[in-house]
């Protein structure tokens, strides 16, 4: 079996950034604002209406400096999945903190997962249409590598909690099933749960179903079927829900919470 636990060790964890000069603070804030300006765009008119023009259009830059920061629109999708994931990371960074037993502690993940979709749903859409290859093909190879080391960072965290549900022997791997397995199982439920109920409901469809239920319920069965203990029968997981959440909850109230834009992050 891999040891993820050392991949997450403070050995593991980035390098303290030299602190930026005012030019590379100005070029990170206008790099910022233009991200959000295609996120404007990708609400209002989805991903055909983000284009290079538009967005120059919608910016106080000229169209060179818009491609000094950007190669492509498709670059720019690239930008807003990085930014997605890096939040995202912070969300798992802090649900990591729960203390609880190894299955509540998957569950906060879940509950991170869930919670940048609510939050954040185009940006969640966008993690999808950035893996595409028409878009990857025309992205910048520095902007996919820094997507792919942040999608191993959240990888990490799903595989260290079923490692140390495997060590404290709440569960157990069949035969032939390994940890990657279930990780990919644990993350394909995830995001389909999370990117398909605001499109279905939208289309009139399951109106009557509340979105953090269905996660909690899909998740029960999913960590019921894997063995995974203790069995929902045995454990009150909604309450561990509504703790979760209430954690969650102190990082909107101390302005840290990543989901905050940085400038409601500064006024917070």
């Amino acid at each position: 079996m891999t040891d993820v636990k050392s991949s997450l060790t403070p050995a593991a964890a980035p390098a303290v950034a030299l602190s930026p000069t005012p030019r590379s603070k100005a070029r990170q804030q206008r790099e910022q604002q233009l991200l959000e300006l295609a996120q404007q765009v990708l609400r209002q008119d989805g991903f055909t209406g983000l284009t290079m023009d538009r967005l120059a259009s919608l910016s106080d830059v000229s169209k060179g400096t818009l491609y000094n920061h950007f190669s492509s629109k498709e670059d720019v999708l690239t930008a807003l999945s990085v930014d997605s994931l890096q939040r995202l990371l912070q969300l798992f960074q802090h649900a990591s903190t729960f203390s609880g037993h190894s299955r509540e502690r998957a569950l906060a993940l879940h509950h991170a997962y869930h919670k940048f979709s609510a939050a954040e749903p185009t940006l969640f859409l966008c993690l999808l249409s950035a893996a595409t290859p028409g878009v990857m093909e025309k992205s910048s190879p520095a902007r996919l590598q820094q997507r792919q080391q942040l999608e191993m960072q959240l990888l990490q965290y799903c595989q260290h909690v079923l490692s140390d549900a495997l060590d404290d022997g709440s569960l157990q791997l069949p035969v032939g099933v390994s940890l990657e397995q279930w990780s990919f199982i644990n993350w394909a439920l995830a995001f389909g749960c999370n990117a398909l109920f605001v499109p279905l409901r939208q289309l009139g469809l399951f109106a009557g179903l509340a979105a953090p239920q269905v996660n909690l319920h899909s998740i029960n069965l999913l960590f019921d079927g894997m063995g995974w203990l203790p069995l929902s029968s045995g454990w009150d997981y909604q309450q561990s829900w509504q703790q979760i959440g209430q954690m969650f909850g102190s990082q909107i109230a101390d302005g840290t919470d990543p989901l905050l834009s940085p400038r409601k992050q500064e006024q917070a």
